[in-house]
């Protein structure tokens, strides 16, 4: 492991200054950060190298940090501080083009950094056995669902691949039978075996005891988080909460690997129903609903309802031109391509399949419902990002066309809230989506078509197979709405997650965030550290509770109080 970041030579510099020379946007994005940099090491002066005495060099805490977002490297670096100041040796992995993300580690005294190429080329694989053992792990004529299956000294290697593949493609289903697509995917193959094989070398000899990952099913961050699993590190996966100045963290272990982050392990669960639930609680709830759905609400780091309205019932029926006579049931599609294999299992081979399968159905088969198709509304955001102007989605869904009258498309750019939809809508039908657990708690049924987040909580219904599932949409007009009972389990436990699985760090690092057609740049989410000594960090009370957690604890969700 090298113990710090090499210098780069002079031609990789010449070739980004031209480069940057040439492409204006590229420029600006560049200067934002190193304006962020300048700026935090400003604030910072000498306090944040400090501290390091308290360390053990043999008790080390891994942090996966493949970025050079100012959001995510300055998040890292107080994660990272918090544990060594709990007496753990931070390891560093990360890029060796990263060049903002280590000079932030600097600003914080970290130099011991694992440079992930650099580490590779020093273990000289022999790359013949590399593609020996990827040939012998997929059959023939590779399948979506075979993928998911592959395994390798444990890991799902062929998930992690095929997760990269759809992401750099932008597509939900990649097509396997596709010479180009297959290239990629075998390539990315290839690079998560080798991600196992490197990662088992490095815990063998480095005393690694914690380890915080984000984007646990790409790579090489799925393939070091999977192994550190089998091998017994405590692991902890974190991300950006959804309300403002918000992060969530869950701890894994190799049998739960499969279960969202953004969710109530069974323990938690079973922990959160012996608590009373009172009607204070059920304001506090709504109030959490409102915090969601306000336009230009300041609360949603997503900002999903950015411009969009709130309109009556009678508005929205008239709008998208439902039949007041029959009930309407909302088919909410997933951002397909963006950690699409990540968690939990599908009735059906992928998102878009499923998406596929359920319009196609219901336009044939269900004309008794008014059916309304909403495409994610951070496609929006994503594809703004991507440089994309369509949804993925309408590539299958034209297949489609036209669609009958008893089928609504709702476009992600919609003018409509969703929570416009609350008091209209009489059933939703997800994989795994967030409005899965939301419109349970106003009593609208929730069918579901997979599994790892919120399944088995008591207020959904999930049919176990595609057979059953088909049944459920065709009699699904029959369905009543949630009983109480129901109702209350929904709302206990989607305020237990939005209120108290979303631990704030606002009191040591506020979060500033544009709006959504403004988040071009790669400071569009930042956070600015407050602390001014190293005294001032020590009492952070977030950290404090963090640190104990990640350090002592067993529980698989920190929650707040």
């Amino acid at each position: 492991m090298s113990s710090a970041v090499r210098h780069p030579s002079l031609r990789p510099i010449l070739k980004r200054t031209w480069h940057l020379l040439k492409h204006p946007t590229d420029r600006r994005r560049y200067l934002e950060v190193w304006a962020d940099l300048i700026r935090t090491r400003h604030m910072l002066g000498r306090w944040a190298a400090q501290g390091a005495e308290s360390a053990d060099p043999n008790q080390l805490c891994a942090i996966l940090s493949f970025t050079n977002l100012p959001l995510h490297a300055k998040f890292h670096c107080l994660i990272a501080k918090t544990m060594q100041r709990r007496g753990y040796t931070p390891v560093i992995f990360t890029y060796r083009g990263n060049r903002f993300g280590h000079e932030y580690f600097r600003l914080f005294g970290f130099d011991r950094l694992l440079v992930w190429e650099d580490y590779l080329e020093s273990l000289y694989f022999d790359e013949a056995e590399i593609d020996r053992i990827a040939r012998a792990l997929l059959p023939p004529k590779p399948t979506i669902a075979g993928v998911l299956l592959v395994r390798y000294h444990g890991v799902a290697v062929g998930k992690h691949a095929l997760s990269v593949t759809a992401r750099r493609l932008i597509e939900g289903r990649p097509d396997l039978d596709n010479p180009r697509t297959q290239s990629l995917f075998q390539g990315l193959l290839r690079d998560s075996i080798r991600g196992v094989l490197a990662a088992e070398r490095f815990l063998r000899k480095t005393p690694v005891k914690k380890m915080l990952v984000r984007d646990s099913g790409y790579i090489p961050n799925g393939p070091i988080f999977e192994t550190a699993l089998e091998k017994g590190v405590d692991c902890v996966v974190y991300e950006q909460g959804q309300r403002r100045g918000t992060w969530i963290f869950k701890r894994y272990t190799a049998e739960s690997k499969g279960q969202h982050y953004f969710s109530l392990s069974a323990s938690t669960w079973e922990r959160i129903q012996t608590q009373p639930w009172t009607s204070a609680d059920d304001q506090r709830l709504d109030a959490e609903f409102a915090g969601r759905y306000t336009p230009h609400s300041t609360d949603d780091t997503r900002r999903l309802q950015s411009g969009k309205k709130i309109k009556t019932p009678d508005e929205v029926r008239a709008q998208l031109g439902l039949d007041p006579g029959k009930k309407t049931a909302v088919i909410f599609s997933h951002v397909a391509w963006d950690a699409a294999f990540f968690f939990g299992a599908c009735l059906f081979e992928d998102f878009e399949n499923w998406l596929f399968q359920t319009v196609k159905f219901a336009a044939a088969e269900c004309p008794h419902l008014n059916w309304i198709v909403k495409l994610h509304p951070f496609n929006a955001f994503k594809l703004q990002r991507e440089g994309k102007t369509e949804e993925s989605e309408m590539r299958l869904l034209r297949s489609l066309m036209p669609l009958p009258p008893h089928i609504i498309l709702m476009r992600a750019d919609t003018d409509i809230n969703t929570s416009a939809l609350f008091p209209l809508v009489d059933y939703v039908l997800t994989v795994n989506g967030t409005v899965g657990m939301e419109f349970p708690c106003f009593g609208v049924p929730a069918v579901l078509a997979g599994t790892g987040r919120y399944n088995g909580k008591g207020f959904t219904i999930e049919p176990p197979t595609v057979e059953a599932y088909f049944e459920t949409l065709r009699t699904l007009h029959t369905l009543p709405r949630l009983d109480e009972a129901s109702q209350r389990k929904a709302r206990q436990h989607f305020y237990t997650l939005t209120a108290r699985r979303q631990t704030s760090l606002e009191d040591i690092a506020p979060m500033q965030l544009k709006r959504l057609n403004e988040a071009v740049s790669d400071i569009h989410d930042n956070i600015t550290i407050k602390a001014r000594s190293l005294v001032e960090f020590d009492q952070v009370q977030s950290l404090r509770r963090f640190g104990e957690w990640f350090d002592t604890s067993t529980d698989p969700d920190l929650l707040e109080p």
